[in-house]
């Protein structure tokens, strides 16, 4: 059998379409056709357990923990399929909050690998990474019988692997302008690839939307004859916040909930916590034969994990990491940021795919950053260089500005040069967190 090393690396000489320079609408790379028969071949395990499908451009990934959190607490078994991971592949593949174990992980893999292999030399062309991921995460629910799957979409939404499943409810986050390339120059384009996970029959819920793609997913909803709940900031109050979190009160369709407390910081997560709220009251109600208690909601909102979203750690200096990697949500990430931190300088650490909107992102960071150190999380065309940011950005403000392509040496530089009084932020992208992760956890530093 493989041990757990080899089987990662087998799964990395696929076609990475997460890290691909050349990643396009080309259909030969962007299509269900392998998906669908590699399943096949595997005796479609996504057809053996109930399905919520989360998709957007903005704190997806959020939502489908926050779902799971839930549904665990509750008293289902319950998987949760994520990308991309931030220090391991298993955070990809859980179930009720515990990661897929190395053991498991290469059964699965060394059971699904013969169908890897003959859909791979088949007309469709080679398997992808993220497919492969996929197939993994609904081979091992479906061997672990759980009841539910929180399946956030990888990209987009129409062509996206996971879009092969039948999900008993969708659930679509806050949308923005988000590789452009791929899913469209506009919000509206972006909105029509997302809105293919609405499917017929099936309820969706939805969180607040600019106008031009509300009605997007109002008429997509109603082609499909699919029941829409549309989550409104009206009904979220925010009461308090602190670094270790925040108490609130929702109004759902049917439920009030006051005082919640979910141990994550920024007002923008309220949004991510409503919604998983009213997907999960969804299922809860139609699933269940009585009531459910209101207090496992608020246990399973309070017991939700995550790393990489505004996770403070105290090493030598304040080290803030967070994932965020649009212009949306570094203003998100900014906003949060005033009201929660004092500090002399914060020095912001970041590193972008080509795809970003630099000039836009740019705009922001200058504009609170008191000294820049521009890095570059992987050597890959798709990766815009430490020095292109530099560059780009100092035309747009006089601040301190470097370029340091080593992500361990930026870290590093940061640490060395921040007082205690400062505040160091890492952002920009998953993988840059990620690895500001693990040369932190491998430094002893937390």
């Amino acid at each position: 059998m493989l041990s757990y090393d080899a089987a990662t690396d087998y799964i990395q000489t696929f076609l990475n379409t997460e890290k691909s320079p050349n990643f396009s609408r080309d259909a030969r790379l962007y299509n269900l056709d392998r998906i669908a028969q590699l399943l096949e071949k595997l005796e479609n395990p996504h057809l053996q357990f109930k399905i919520i499908h989360v998709a957007g451009s903005k704190g997806k990934g959020t939502t489908a923990t926050i779902i799971a959190s839930i549904l665990t607490q509750v008293g289902y078994q319950t998987g949760l399929f994520t990308s991309p991971h931030f220090v391991t592949p298993r955070e990809r593949c859980q179930i009720d909050a515990e990661m897929i174990s190395e053991v498991d992980f290469v059964r699965c893999l060394t059971l699904i690998k013969p169908a890897i292999e003959s859909v791979s030399a088949g007309p469709f062309g080679k398997i992808s990474f993220f497919e492969i991921y996929t197939a993994l995460a609904f081979f091992y629910f479906a061997d672990q019988k759980v009841d539910f799957a929180v399946v956030e979409v990888g990209l987009g939404g129409r062509l996206d692997a996971t879009n092969i499943v039948d999900p008993v409810i969708s659930v679509i986050t806050q949308i923005s302008l988000e590789h452009t390339k791929i899913l469209g120059e506009t919000l509206k384009e972006i909105a029509e690839e997302k809105a293919e996970i609405i499917k017929a029959n099936r309820p969706v819920i939805i969180a607040p939307q600019p106008i031009q793609v509300q009605s997007v997913f109002e008429k997509t909803a109603v082609d499909r004859a699919s029941s829409v709940y549309w989550v409104s900031t009206e009904h979220i109050q925010q009461n308090s916040q602190s670094l270790n979190g925040q108490f609130f009160d929702f109004q759902s369709k049917d439920q009030l909930y006051t005082n919640l407390f979910v141990p994550l910081i920024g007002a923008h997560q309220l949004i991510n916590v409503a919604l998983a709220i009213c997907c999960a009251e969804k299922i809860i109600k139609e699933t269940m034969a009585s009531d459910f208690e209101r207090a496992l909601v608020f246990e399973g909102v309070r017991k939700v994990s995550l790393i990489g979203r505004l996770q403070l750690i105290e090493s030598r200096a304040r080290i803030l990491i967070d994932s965020a990697h649009s212009p949306a949500s570094f203003e998100a990430l900014w906003k949060t940021i005033q009201e929660l931190f004092c500090y002399d300088r914060l020095i912001v650490v970041i590193g972008l795919m080509k795809d970003k909107d630099l000039q836009a992102i740019g705009k922001i960071v200058v504009s609170v950053a008191d000294e820049i150190i521009a890095t570059q999380v992987f050597d890959n065309p798709r990766v815009c260089r430490a020095d292109e940011i530099v560059g780009t950005w100092s035309n747009l403000s006089p601040k301190p500005m470097r370029a340091i392509s080593s992500v361990c040496q930026a870290i590093q530089v940061a640490q060395a040069t921040a007082y205690k009084s400062d505040l160091v932020c890492v952002a920009g992208s998953i993988y840059l967190a990620g690895e500001a992760l693990k040369l932190l956890q491998k430094s002893n530093s937390f």
